[in-house]
């Protein structure tokens, strides 16, 4: 993508009478483009603002030495419905697979399979009576569809009540201090409640591990076609767009952006920016409207390995142990290994907030760290195993919706004529992920056709039912 010139306006800022409105949107990740595509496709006149060189934010990819690799794991299941949906839109069917996977546990000191009932019945680290109380959990997490009484339960409570001590012990707890860089006290039941839900389409019918898919060269690869469909529509889509904050009209209405120290008109401008990276856009007396949204937020630090053998059969695994790290994913049990060369590709991540001494670290010190868990959950692994490795950092990556907090999600119209807020932080309760963002895309989509009395998303481009 290029830059190309500005959508004229009359000389004082206003819409020609007749003309679609204009409508600029600040962010090209996947709720950027996705949000472009469909209100261009309503009617409207769309310019997409990206800061990058590239589009695609989390989503996006790397030059990993020869090799085009995702920047962070990302997986499809078969409930995915609005980006499975997309894709068919895009003409991208057949660019799509899905591979049975395992999931392994390491707990004291040791791995073990967990894909399917026999795996499930020989599981050592629980007894007869918590793996019949996990097992009830999970089957109750999945029939229950009403969360609202779960969204100021503790989490902790919820799960002890129903799993007991042991389960909580021995498997939450060590899960969740791992994901949550052991402050997870705020966390409500909704959490679990949702991942348990998500990855249920994901089993597989025989019961014996689960179904994940990919698209081939990754969700980049969708935000790519997005963009490219929106372009041939009519958005201006710009990378190197260097957005310094809003243009403030009489009577506080926000009337554009300025962009490398030039105005630009809008008649409504959209910013697809997580809250702390919002508010340099804000002025001082907007920076209220940021106290609606969650106070904080996670980071990552990802060690990613270019390996020449495979480091487990799973693609991922849950660790139960004291680690460093959050989990192995082993991307290639899905994405194959044709674009690398047969070389294998494992995520070591670790999720912490960017003030955290794990994200200051420097890489050799991450390498060192993450790469000493990965040989005690591996003995055999070496480092001649690693062909390559790079870590990726990023210092705003998730949410946390805290109990209590008011509102549960922050609105996307926050009552500033000419401004909407529409970010990955207002996704609830459903988990961060691709679906859930191009479902919030299409839901502001939608909202804003009616605010600017636009037709809508035409039936090409229907929305699907909620989950």
């Amino acid at each position: 993508m290029t830059r190309a010139a500005s959508i004229k306006a009359s000389p004082d800022g206003e819409r020609r009478p007749g003309a679609s409105p204009r409508v600029g949107i600040v962010g090209g990740g996947i709720l950027g483009t996705v949000l472009a595509l469909r209100l261009q496709q309503a009617g409207a006149q769309v310019t997409l603002l990206e800061r990058g060189p590239s589009l695609g934010g989390l989503a996006g990819a790397f030059d990993f030495n020869g090799h085009r690799v995702d920047r962070f794991y990302h997986v499809i299941v078969p409930s995915d419905e609005r980006m499975l949906g997309l894709c068919d839109e895009l003409g991208l069917d057949d660019e799509l697979s899905f591979s049975p996977v395992g999931v392994g546990f390491f707990s004291g000191g040791q791995m073990y399979p967990f894909n399917g009932l026999g795996d499930f019945a020989r599981f050592p680290v629980l007894s007869p009576l918590g793996r019949a109380r996990l097992a009830w959990f999970v089957a109750q997490c999945q029939l229950r569809k009403d969360y609202a009484p779960l969204e100021d339960m503790e989490l902790e409570r919820w799960l002890r009540r129903h799993c007991g001590a042991q389960v909580y012990e021995r498997i939450w707890r060590p899960l969740l201090d791992s994901r949550f860089d052991r402050e997870h006290d705020e966390l409500p039941a909704t959490y679990l409640w949702a991942r348990t839900n998500r990855m249920r389409s994901a089993r597989t019918s025989q019961g014996s591990g689960e179904t994940m898919g990919c698209l081939r060269g990754g969700h980049e690869r969708l935000i790519e076609a997005a963009a490219a469909r929106a372009a041939e529509l009519g958005v201006d889509v710009r990378v190197n767009a260097g957005v310094e904050g809003l243009v403030i009209d009489s009577g506080a209405k926000v009337g554009g952006v300025v962009v490398d120290g030039h105005a630009e008109r809008f008649d409504l401008t959209i910013a697809t920016l997580q809250p702390p990276a919002l508010r340099r856009l804000l002025p001082m007396g907007l920076s209220g409207l940021l106290d609606a949204y969650p106070q904080r937020y996670l980071g990552v630090v990802c060690l990613i390995l270019k390996l020449r053998r495979s480091l487990t059969p799973y693609y991922s695994v849950n660790i139960c142990d004291e680690t460093p790290i959050t989990t192995i994913v082993e991307t290639s049990h899905v994405v194959g290994t044709d674009h690398t060369d047969g070389l294998r590709l494992a995520y070591v991540p670790k999720y912490c907030e960017a003030s955290s001494e794990t994200f200051q670290a420097d890489d050799e010190t991450i390498y060192e760290r993450f790469t000493g868990m990965v040989r005690r959950m591996v003995p055999d692994f070496t480092a001649e195993d690693v062909v390559d490795w790079t870590v990726q950092r990023a210092p705003l990556v998730e949410p946390v919706h805290a109990r209590g907090h008011a509102p549960r999600t922050a609105p996307i119209w926050p009552g500033i004529d000419g401004l909407g807020l529409a970010s990955a932080s207002q996704v609830y309760p459903r988990l961060l992920n691709g679906d859930s963002v191009v479902r919030l895309a299409e839901q502001v989509a939608e909202e804003t056709s009616e605010r600017l009395g636009l037709p809508g998303v035409p039936a090409a481009a229907p929305l699907a039912a909620a989950a």
